[in-house]
Parts: C-alpha cells; structure tokens; sequence
C-alpha cells in the first residue's frame, strides 16, 4: 500500500468520496494554486537574505533592465514547476478513524494522525478556492509542528463532513462506552443520540461590526509594525521624495533656511500626521481584511470562530483545549473602553512557529466591551473575575533596579558626550533621563498579580494593560528564583510554565511567594486534572 502508483492515486471526483474508502487519493488540480502561494510567501519570508545579492546588482539592473526582467521570469518560472510537481506528488487517505498524507519533493513527508489525537481542525478559504467552492483542511494535534496534517484543494461539502467525522470520533472502548451511557430507570441503556445532536448545536456568542474592526485597527499596534519596519529605509525614503518634490519646483533646504521655526515645526507635523494616517488606513484594512464578516460561535464544549475577507477561516477550539485567558488593552483601547480577548490553546508555540498561520491559530475576538470579554471568558473559565481583581503590586525594588541597571548608566554615558560635545545640551540628557525614569515607574504601577483557589492573575504594560488569568490546574511547571541582589531584601520571582508558554511575576515578597508555589503544587497533584 506503501507504493503509490499513477492508478492507484487517481484524483477523486466530489461525489466518489468517502471518509472510510482506505485509498489513496490525489487532491484536485486547483492546490496548484496553494502550493503556488505557499512558495512565494516562503520567498517573501526570505527576501532579506537575498538583498545583498540586489544592492551588488543594482548598478547592472538599472542600465540593463531586461536582467530584471529575465530574474522575474526565472522566479515565476521555478515557483510554477515546483508548484505543479508538488501537486503531483501530494497523497491523501482516509482509512480506520486515520488521516494520511504523503508530500515533499526533495525532503519526503508522511504524516499518520489518528483522528482521536486531533486537538483542532480549521477549514480555510482562500479567494482562489471560493470560487469554485473548495477549501483547505488544517488538523492540530497539539504536538510537533512536523506532526501536523493539511489537505488541500477539498470539495467543501466533504471538507464539512469530515470535519463533523472527526469532531464525532470517539476510539473503540467498551469501558469508556459503558462509563459514558446513560440509563432508565429498569437499567437499561438509553438512547444518547439527542445528547450529542444537543452538544453539536451552535449559538452565536459574538459578531463583529465594521465598526468595531475600524476601530480595532486604529487601536492596534500594527501602526508601530509598519514603522519599525521601514526604519532601516528612513534615508532612501526621505531623498525619494525630496528628489520628486525638487522636481515640482519644491526645495526643502531653502525652506528649512529660510522659513521660521514655527512654520517649520508645522511643516514637521502636517507631514507626521500625515504618515500616521496612512498608517491607520493601512491597519484598518488589515483588521477589515482578517476579520471580516466575524462570528464566534459556541456549542457544548468548543468555540468555533469564522472570518476572513480574502481567505475565510473557521477555527474550532474545545474548551478544554484553551490554557489562557488575556485581556490585552492599548492606550486607544483604554481610553474607548475596548478589549482584545485572546485566548491561548496548546499549540501557541507552534503558532509562532509558523508565523504564516499565527493570525489563525488563536483565537482572537478584537474590540468587545468589558461585559463581552467576561461573558466569553466565563464558558471557558467559570467564576474566573478577572475583571474585577484587586491586584497586588510588586516591590518598588523593580524601580531601584531598572533604574541602576539601565538608566544611569544610559544618562552617565550621555552625560559624558554632552560635556565633550557642545552639540547635546545638558536639558536633553535631563529629558531622556526624565522619560527613561518616568517609563519605568508607569511599568511597576502596572505590574500586578493576585491568586484564589482556582486561578493565578497577572497584569502588566505600560501605556496600555494586560490582564491574563491562568488556571492552577494546567500549569505543568512552576519555578521560584532569586538573584543575589533579590535574597538580601526578601524577594523571589516565580515563572509560570503552561502548554501555551511561560508568565512571569516578578520580585514579589518572599514569604507570600513561597505560599503560591505550595498551593500551586498542592493544587495540581491533589486534583491531578488533564492540561487538555
């Protein structure tokens, strides 16, 4: 069965296939166009590795435009081979409660995952496959990221069938078949058919307004991205657009020479806010383009969230699934009285992993208010409150050490300059010194935690807040250190360790630390409950 042959995997038509045919099968002409997108995205992921190539070019591609040209045509060219040889390579099959996938050119793959380790199956729509009405399928195991299955280039309809095969299975087992029947009065088994019907029905839980994604990229911080990124590209950027204003008959260094400082500081501020509105258009396409037409919906036991403008997804997470809750505000969403839920499953570090599909991965509900967040959260984590905590600051001895740790030295160093450099005034050491010590202090006032018999809270930022609530019976790991520094005055740090990844509270009074880290021990080996 091992050995495929051109026969034995002929595509399958839509109404030929079956969840249980234990054939192998190939997926229909249209993946052609995923590996497509997944080869040039690999080739964006990798383009800076390929600048110096261009920089040492540039002279020859400007007086030669046709190499350019030739360069592109090659690129296009091996992405289409590869594509259509990836496509002929790409196997299926479905057989005994397991989905197999045979893949890889050059590097051969051959996933087996059982549908009872499925943690999480997600069906996505690209542009491309809504045309005809097919989508692709991504099942999560919550292990390695080299152990995660896709099919590609399904039938949607059968997409959906086998998404409800999966999320139905349950392995052969008399004794949990027994354990999980119900009986009458007589004793006799009942019929439990209206109980899984019951725990498949949806309710629509949220939706989100354009509004609300509107106001979800002006809020987010997908400005300050866009920014950082093109800060390497701050000096071509400016003589680019100096060199077309000069071409209008617009010289700026006249301006600067001759203009006063007020019209010139004007000049400076049109043109930031300027840069920062195409920004926050940019964002809110961004947002509008992810989260468009967004529902999140709930049955029995999971969370099942749709969206997408270009590309539709559908995320399905079981309750039992999600190790965190966080509630993450910036400035703007303070201030609008909004929210960004997250909710954090088992996969999150394979998430990061995979940065292409880290958007979808999570499972995000932008811009709810503060009654919405805590009406979603509570299905998941039952009387969690983290709305209402009364947090427990850390020790000032956060401020002292940031202080000596880095702003000293940075205001000795500029100190040191501004003496040997007529050019830095003294009133701008003092500034940055000021700046340094007042973003520290609004950190420590920002730090916080606080326990109770079922949940550690922490919150932390800056100008913004994040709040997050961890169950004490997911927690696997927890470790108590101290520097040399924090043991003369009494002080410990605890790191947190779930299956979505480490939360750190730090310098926290000794005493009442060590009386967290044995509740949280006692905790989890009294009740001894699944991570998942």
């Amino acid at each position: 069965m091992d050995n495929i042959t051109q026969s034995s995997a002929k595509q399958q038509p839509m109404s030929d296939i079956d969840v249980d045919d234990n054939s192998w099968h190939r997926v229909s002409p249209l993946a052609i166009l995923y590996f497509i997108e997944k080869l040039f995205l690999g080739l964006l992921n990798n383009i800076f590795y390929m600048l110096p190539m261009f920089i040492v070019l540039w002279d020859e591609i400007k007086a030669n435009p046709w190499i350019a040209a030739g360069i592109i045509g090659l690129i296009i060219t091996l992405i289409t081979i590869f594509a259509i040889w990836s496509f002929f390579v790409f196997r299926y099959r479905l057989s005994d409660g397991t989905v197999e996938v045979k893949s890889g050119i050059f590097a051969k793959k051959h996933v087996n995952l059982p549908f009872n380790r499925i943690q999480n199956v997600k069906i996505e729509q690209p542009f491309y496959y809504r045309l005809f009405d097919y989508s692709s399928m991504a099942f999560d195991s919550g292990g390695s990221l080299n152990q995660e299955a896709r099919l590609i280039a399904l039938p949607l309809a059968f997409a959906k069938e086998l998404q409800q095969e999966i999320n139905a299975f349950k392995p052969a087992n008399p004794m949990t078949d027994v354990e999980n029947t119900s009986f009458d009065e007589d004793g006799n088994p009942t019929n439990s058919q209206s109980a899984n019907s019951n725990a498949s029905v949806e309710t629509v839980e949220n939706t989100r307004s354009i509004g609300d994604l509107v106001l979800h990229g002006i809020t987010s911080n997908r400005i300050y991205i866009i920014l950082a990124a093109a800060a390497p590209f701050v000096n071509d950027i400016f003589e680019f657009f100096g060199d077309k204003l000069e071409g209008f008959g617009v010289d700026i260094q006249s301006h600067i020479d001759n203009d006063p400082m007020w019209q010139i500081s004007i000049y400076a501020i049109s043109l930031f806010l300027l840069v920062i509105g195409i920004m926050t258009i940019l964002s809110i396409i961004g947002a509008i383009i992810m989260f468009y037409g967004y529902t999140l919906s709930r049955t029995e036991d999971k969370y099942i969230r749709r969206s997408g403008l270009i590309t539709k997804h559908e995320v399905s997470v079981p309750f039992s699934r999600i190790q965190i809750a966080i509630m993450k505000q910036d400035f703007l969403d303070i201030l609008f009285g909004r929210i960004n839920l997250r909710l954090d499953q088992l996969n999150a570090q394979i998430a990061n992993a995979n940065v292409s599909q880290s958007g979808t991965n999570k499972l995000i509900v932008p811009s709810v208010f503060a009654y919405e967040c805590r009406d979603i959260i509570a299905h998941v984590f039952p009387e969690h409150g983290l709305h209402e905590v009364a947090f427990k600051a850390i020790s000032t001895r956060f401020i002292i050490r940031y202080i000596s740790f880095f702003v000293v030295p940075i205001t000795g160093i500029l100190s040191y300059i501004a003496y040997h450099n007529e050019g830095l005034s003294a009133w701008v050491v003092l500034v940055i010194s000021g700046l340094l010590t007042a973003i520290v202090y609004g950190r420590w006032c920002r730090w916080g935690y606080q326990y109770n018999d079922a949940y550690i809270y922490i919150r932390k930022g800056l100008l913004g807040r994040d709040r997050y609530c961890l169950p004490i019976t997911k927690i696997q790991r927890i470790t108590y250190s101290q520097s040399l520094f924090m043991r003369k005055n009494k002080l410990v740090s605890l790191k947190i360790y779930l299956a979505s990844g480490s939360y750190t509270i730090p310098m926290i009074d000794e005493d009442h630390a060590k009386r967290v880290y044995n509740y949280v021990l006692y905790k989890v080996e009294s009740e001894a409950k699944a991570w998942m």
